[in-house]
């Protein structure tokens, strides 16, 4: 009888050291107990000079020919988000046609006043991401007005930009500017980056995260338009948690090797970089432009 009762005993104990989570007994969760929080879920933007159309391209560097390579490129690395440098209207109005089944829009326009012209783009993809606002300014002395230019560019340049909510983190906010700085002219470089940083630091100042990417046509350096961006944000490359994968050049002027680093992604406020790479693709051995386009993998914190 009394072994009977020490039994009972120690089952009682037992019983209860598993409501305490005692002893290695698994503890039952309170009633009210709220649910772990979602993890962020990365998103992969990218930086990519699709290369005007010109007739100086013919055969397989023809844009009708390359259109289908570019789609591949984008949907094979899972691009989110494109700023998209150099693109005519009949090139925009292609990769609306061909990506917009898929889910993507674009915002931006052409550079000269009727709007028609070679362009920066922001594409992105509507199954994650709704676009907020967004706008293009001109980088002159007069950003309004459009086709205007400044200091020594040698063409008016643009910058576009979109505030764009992200659905799968919580509606979280980003804001993507692109850009295409001039080719010739060191100071209309400088000027620009700074203009654009300066409307970036306006539109982030309530701590929303910021990405700016572009062909800056110019490579690394303190005191030129890279070493201005530098100053004012992070260069993705230098801060990504992974070595960098790919090329560490972009543009090769369809003679491979690449030779020149000339475009960027910058990033500010609160984002962690997890990757960052230049891709080769280079679908049915043909490349889709003289740039290697440049992506970077992001989580917000």
């Amino acid at each position: 009888m009394k072994k009977t009762a020490i039994l009972v005993l120690v089952l009682a104990a037992l019983a209860g050291c598993d409501k305490l989570g005692i002893g290695g007994f698994r503890s039952a969760a309170p009633a009210d107990a709220a649910p772990a929080a979602a993890e962020p879920k990365p998103f992969r933007a990218a930086t990519f000079n699709m290369r005007t159309d010109c007739t100086a391209d013919r055969g397989k560097h023809d844009w009708t020919n390359r259109v289908p390579l570019i789609v591949k490129v984008v949907e094979d690395n899972g691009f989110d988000i494109i700023g998209a440098q150099e693109l005519k209207e009949n090139q925009i109005a292609d990769l609306r046609r061909e990506l917009g089944p898929k889910g993507f829009a674009a915002v931006g326009r052409g550079r000269l006043a009727e709007g028609k012209s070679e362009g920066v783009y922001i594409l992105f993809d509507t199954n994650r991401f709704d676009c907020v606002a967004s706008d293009t300014f001109q980088l002159s002395e007069t950003p309004e007005v459009w086709g205007s230019k400044s200091w020594d560019t040698d063409c008016p340049r643009t910058c576009v930009w979109a505030r764009l909510k992200d659905r799968e983190n919580g509606g979280r906010d980003v804001l993507v500017y692109n850009t295409h700085l001039d080719h010739l002219g060191e100071i209309a470089r400088q000027k620009g980056v700074e203009l654009i940083v300066g409307r970036m630091k306006a539109a982030a100042d309530d701590g929303t995260p910021a990405l700016l990417m572009g062909d800056f046509n110019c490579g690394p350096g303190k005191t030129n338009a890279v070493g201005i961006a530098k100053r004012a944000m992070r260069d993705t490359a230098d801060i990504s948690q992974t070595p960098h994968k790919g090329p560490e050049k972009t543009f090769h002027g369809w003679t491979p090797p690449v030779r020149y680093l000339i475009d960027y992604i910058f990033s500010r406020g609160p984002v962690t970089i997890l990757s960052h790479t230049t891709h080769e693709d280079a679908p049915g051995g043909e490349l889709p432009s003289d740039h290697l386009p440049v992506s970077v993998e992001v989580v917000f914190k």
